[in-house]
């Protein structure tokens, strides 16, 4: 009994060197897998954090390791199709989890996550919410680049065009003229046929501003969109052309958005506000009022194209597309922003591909939306 007692002891006391060994070995290796990663592309969604994902996961020491491992369950390896399966020791003795370039996607019961590889381990790309994706197949086809070559198509009328002195860009604009129910009133403008473009591209995600220059985002990161006519998805401060501070804060309560405020105050109805912000000289961010002088039926702004349901006639020649929120939504709706705001709110058009009617809505400040300039000249609305 005694040569058992002592056997086990002996086994248990060998078992335990062994382990401290490995445990040095595994420290001295950095096996604990940190490194210091750059910021990763925050999370793309717009509500609360999912259970099975939390901002952990924005570090690369959160990829947990069934990420690397035969675990993964139904994650599938992107592009590459390289990345390493299990994690492994370099010759070097650097833990080595992942090839550097690898891309990875992960499955779990209400998000999906992008990884890539950097400095080899996972980092979070992007994360989308399964609620406003179907599958897989529909976060790629929200990549996929439609065909433009039809956009003005419908319009009976004449197109012009507008270079913008500051970057060179062109924009088709049109007279939009409208006529009241009983026939005796008529008021007519000039609005842009395109979504503005104009600023420098951010990815989404981005935390760190720059109010010395205009920043705008990119359907799904990709700058094609905002070059084929989506034009720039913009904060409201930033289509205004104000700080950044003015999306957190009332426009009367701060300073740097005083100038603003006094422009509200200056006039009876906050539908007629003329504002510049990001428009080229001469032109002004369409008002509340303008958009009520276009059509209730937005069959008459709508471009022939890209609409999942209820496509256009494009009457008016506006060519309005829906443009979606900066990662889904290129077929189902577009909203643009008002120079109207309310507390750390603000108010924007939209126009759904499940409706027939434009209306007028409340957003938080910081969402990405669409601008439309019309001509300060001409314009029988101008009070």
């Amino acid at each position: 009994m005694k040569k058992v007692i002592l056997e086990a002891k002996r086994r248990e006391s060998i078992f335990f060197a062994v382990a401290l060994v490995f445990a040095c070995m595994f420290v001295a290796c950095g096996g604990n897998g940190n490194s210091s990663a750059p910021d990763s592309i925050a999370d793309l969604s717009s509500s609360s954090s999912d259970d099975e994902f939390s901002q952990k996961d924005n570090s690369s020491s959160s990829v947990d390791k069934k990420s690397s491992s035969s675990e993964q369950g139904n994650s599938s390896v992107g592009d590459k199709g390289s990345s390493s399966s299990a994690v492994e020791s370099s010759s070097s003795g650097v833990l080595h989890i992942c090839d550097d370039g690898d891309t990875l996607t992960k499955d779990r019961s209400k998000t999906i996550t992008h990884y890539i590889c950097e400095n080899n381990n996972w980092v979070v790309k992007y994360t989308v919410r399964k609620d406003s994706l179907d599958s897989l197949a529909a976060i790629e086809k929200n990549k996929e680049h439609p065909n433009m070559d039809s956009l003005f198509a419908g319009y009976k009328g004449e197109y012009f065009e507008l270079e913008d002195s500051r970057d060179g860009q062109k924009y088709k604009y049109v007279e939009f003229i409208w006529h009241s129910e009983d026939g005796k009133g008529r008021d007519t403008f000039y609005v842009m046929a395109e979504n503005l473009n104009y600023g420098k591209m951010i990815l989404s995600g981005t935390t760190k501003f720059d109010d010395k220059v205009t920043e705008k985002l990119c359907y799904v990161d990709d700058e094609w969109f905002c070059d084929n006519h989506f034009g720039g998805l913009y904060s409201w401060a930033e289509a205004m052309n104000l700080p950044k501070v003015c999306d957190s804060v009332a426009v009367d309560s701060n300073e740097a958005c005083k100038s603003f405020a006094d422009a509200v105050k200056s006039v009876s109805d906050p539908r007629v506000v003329r504002w510049q912000g990001i428009c080229p000289d001469g032109w002004h961010i369409m008002t509340q009022y303008e958009w009520q002088h276009t059509a209730d039926n937005s069959s008459y702004l709508r471009s022939k194209i890209l609409w999942e349901e209820n496509s256009g006639l494009n009457g008016s020649g506006m060519s309005i597309i829906p443009t979606g929120n900066g990662r889904v939504g290129i077929h189902e709706y577009t909203y643009i922003w008002l120079p109207a705001a309310e507390d750390v709110s603000a108010k924007s058009i939209s126009i759904l591909s499940v409706a027939s009617e434009q209306h007028t809505v409340t957003w938080s400040k910081v969402a990405f939306q669409s601008i439309r300039c019309v001509m300060d000249a001409n314009n029988t609305l101008i009070h």
